[in-house]
């Protein structure tokens, strides 16, 4: 089982990596998903966590599954 901490950082380093995937800048991003700069930094810097409602919109945008936000690749854990 994850602590909270590692569950907070895959949730960071996915965000960051589909993020950069899509080439697209951290205020691109906010603009898309209606939210402010601020806050996708703060989600990428670990500081806080986006709303599970707001982690599902983003897998779907990213097309990747919940699972893999949370930081679970493919087989298994992280």
């Amino acid at each position: 089982m994850k602590t909270d901490h590692e569950i907070r950082n895959g949730i960071m380093n996915a965000l960051i990596e589909c993020r950069n995937e899509k080439g697209l800048s951290q205020a691109e991003l906010a603009k898309i998903i209606e939210k402010s700069p601020t806050a996708v930094a703060s989600w990428e810097q670990g500081l806080s966590l986006p709303s599970p409602q707001m982690l599902y919109r983003l897998a779907a945008y990213y097309g990747k599954t919940i699972e893999y936000m949370y930081g679970i690749k493919e087989g298994g854990e992280k």
